[in-house]
């Protein structure tokens, strides 16, 4: 089995492609995976084959339960990547019994580390012989009767994907059984290269293929060879109106891309996570004074028509009368917006966003692939996660969008993939 990967820039077709490809192949069952169950309407109502949704009420409580029956019915189903993840061996089994076929919106989260385990409890159980650590970090149970207080990590090392790094952290992969029990694997998704699936698919020797879509004189999707000239990057780049820093000819200087910053900044790491992490009271208090003059004076616009994200954890220091964030996560009573966000169009009517980040991926997690002979993109994943959360705006529907994009590396990036250099 080789996994397909649908290669191409939002609204594309990916999505109609495979709905395209579920209604040519009734004889087939597929497991639809979203980020979103608000995907559900539209699989239902525009292929020809019915989806069932994971119910905890016909599961004893847990979806998970269901399932697990729902695939021993041998029935279509739809369901979150949260839920894709807890997949057991079981229903993996009767899920390559039953031949099915994954359809995959957005990548997966593969990697993730493991908490409540610290150096004391791994030397613990190192020098006791509960567990062993191989040559390549990964940790081997060697006590079956163990019941305590690791009984989950005894469960998780059971499926051979959890990983010492550093002797510090534990890294928990997703089982290679999750992708390889299907008969066919379809990943929807844009700029792979930069992502982290990629590197666990090299890690774990999964074979893949991209695919860019189109459609032809039949007016049908159809996938053919990974082709990134096809993307319409100029009219993308034409639409986006991203604030720069200028000196008018009254003298008037705006300066909001660099007035945030110290001496002893870097610009190219200027709003990176450890940027933040070090940024005083003033060079956060600018930013939030920036953000009010830019949905005020520089592009004018209502609460409800801007989008705006941040690290998440800084997000409460940025917040202000135009750029709302609900402590409660209530989406409908702010306009904050994460930055990996996928597949979805609840923002589409927005016409101006602010991008205040700077992305680099977790040291520890780039050294884990490193280790192991991966190399990383650390450019292309930046770029996709912020081409992904520009698509979320009104420039899906080909609708002029403000930008205020403070991080120099991540506007280089910007003009880069516009113009095909990366």
């Amino acid at each position: 089995m080789i996994v397909k990967v649908i290669d191409a820039i939002c609204g594309a077709g990916k999505t109609s492609y495979a709905i395209q490809y579920m209604n040519q192949n009734t004889d087939k069952l597929f497991i639809y995976v979203t980020p979103f169950l608000t995907e559900v309407e539209r699989i239902n109502e525009q292929t020809t084959q019915e989806f069932f949704e994971p119910n905890p009420k016909a599961g004893k409580g847990k979806k998970i339960n269901h399932v697990k029956t729902l695939v021993e019915e041998a029935v279509n189903i739809i369901m979150t990547h949260e839920l894709f993840a807890r997949l057991d061996e079981e229903t993996l089994f009767n899920i390559k019994k039953e031949k099915y076929v994954l359809i995959m919106d957005e990548v997966a989260n593969v990697l993730d580390t493991v908490g409540d385990v610290d150096k004391d409890d791994l030397r613990m159980l190192r020098e006791t012989s509960i567990i062993k650590i191989e040559k390549d970090g990964q940790i081997t149970w060697l006590d079956p009767l163990y019941q305590g207080r690791f009984n989950d990590l005894k469960i998780l090392s059971s499926k051979k994907n959890l990983f010492l790094h550093n002797n510090s952290i534990i890294f928990w992969t997703m089982p290679v059984s999750n992708f390889n029990s299907f008969k066919e694997v379809y990943i929807l998704t844009y700029l792979f290269d930069g992502q982290i699936q990629k590197y666990y698919y090299e890690m774990k020797e999964i074979p893949y293929d991209k695919y860019s879509v189109q459609r032809n004189k039949e007016m049908k999707y159809e996938l053919i060879k990974y082709d990134k000239t096809l993307e319409p990057r100029a009219l993308m780049g034409s639409l986006l109106n991203v604030y720069e820093d200028y000196q008018s000819l009254t003298g008037r200087k705006s300066s909001m891309n660099s007035n945030y910053l110290s001496k002893k900044n870097n610009p190219e790491k200027a709003l990176s996570k450890s940027w933040y992490e070090k940024a005083d009271l003033k060079q956060r208090e600018q930013l939030k004074k920036n953000l009010v003059s830019i949905f005020r004076t520089q592009n004018a616009v209502s609460n409800d028509k801007l989008f705006w994200t941040s690290f998440k954890g800084h997000a409460p220091t940025l917040k202000n009368v135009k750029c709302k964030l609900n402590k409660k996560d209530d989406r409908s009573k702010d306009n904050f917006v994460p930055f990996n966000t996928r597949a979805t169009n609840d923002y589409a009517d927005r016409t101006a966003t602010a991008f205040l980040l700077n992305r680099f991926m977790n040291p520890n997690e780039n050294q884990f692939f490193s280790y192991r002979g991966i190399e990383v993109d650390e450019e292309l994943l930046a770029i996709s996660d912020l081409i992904q959360f520009l698509f979320r705006g009104c420039i899906r529907n080909n609708e002029q969008m403000y930008c205020y994009i403070p991080s120099a590396r991540m506007r280089r990036l910007l003009n880069q993939w516009i113009n095909f250099e990366i």
